[in-house]
């Protein structure tokens, strides 16, 4: 073994923060945090006397980074760089993500996912699929005429085994119950986004097996007094966990924060919903 210890004055573990303590390292794995004066002797310690070390981010709505986006070339390549790129502000496990596109390129983007985790490529833990099977009334920046509707060859081929997780958004208005059911039971996580779906809907999509809402608020039916909408459902439903862009620019931050009180912390996920200019000298995207 070659384990290493780093210190920080601040460490953020399972139960909070941890003052003057240590992670106690071997290679990739966290074997112990324990106060700085505790440390075994003979150690190699690497001390940060400034600010707090914490465990990596998890992102699981990333488009792009370091100047590329998947949906242009889901490659093993186009995975590496776009890992590397948020691996500099923090990210350790990410889910690259591909919206609607042609079938074929979505067929490309799970074989890549797949390449990508077979050849050890550092913080890819699966991939998440934003379409294609939304409603073209919530489509956002998605291209509508990339929509399709899921019926049983696509859910056959969605439901093989992967070697990471599959995320996908859909829209529960425009799938069968049943097959909302045969992914999940396949191991599918499926979120609801760029959806109409009323409030009963998402109730029976969550007996189904639904599971998330992808970025709350935003391209998905409204909270209104008489109709709760996917808003609604995502706020009251405990079963729900919800991942929102919390950038201050998609989401208010008065939003934000009945969102956390509504649902707890335990069930609100940040996302970036990144594009290819993180990690990149890019001055302007569209």
């Amino acid at each position: 073994m070659s384990v290493q210890a780093i210190s920080a004055p601040l460490v953020l573990a399972a139960d909070g923060l941890r003052r003057d303590h240590a992670v106690l390292v071997d290679d990739a794995m966290i074997l112990d945090i324990v106060p700085q004066h505790a440390v075994p002797p003979g150690l190699t310690v690497t001390a940060h006397a400034h600010g707090l070390l914490a465990p990596g981010f998890v992102d699981v709505q990333v488009n792009g980074g370091g100047g590329v986006l998947f949906n242009d070339a889901p490659t093993v390549d186009t995975i590496r760089t776009m890992a590397a790129a948020h691996r500099r502000y923090g990210t350790t496990a990410m889910l690259p993500t591909l919206i609607s596109d042609d079938w074929d390129k979505t067929v490309q983007a799970l074989e890549a996912v797949d390449a990508a985790i077979a050849e050890g490529v550092p913080g890819i833990v699966g991939i998440h699929l934003e379409g294609p099977f939304l409603n073209p009334a919530k489509k956002g920046i998605h291209d509508a005429g990339k929509f399709r509707v899921l019926d049983d060859a696509a859910v056959a081929f969605l439901c093989r085994p992967r070697r990471g997780a599959v995320l996908m958004t859909l829209a529960p208005e425009r799938a069968e119950l049943a097959h909302i059911r045969a992914l999940a039971e396949a191991g599918v996580v499926l979120a609801a986004g760029h959806s109409l779906a009323r409030y009963e809907e998402i109730e029976a999509a969550v007996r189904a097996g639904l599971r998330g809402v992808t970025h709350l608020f935003n391209a998905m039916s409204p909270l209104e007094s008489r109709a709760p909408g996917l808003v609604g459902a995502a706020l009251d439903l405990p079963a729900l966990w919800a991942g929102i862009i919390a950038d201050g620019f998609h989401v208010h931050p008065a939003a934000l924060r009945l969102a956390v009180r509504a649902k707890g912390v335990e069930r609100v996920m940040l996302v970036t919903d990144a594009m290819a200019t993180v990690g990149a000298d890019i001055a302007s995207f569209m």
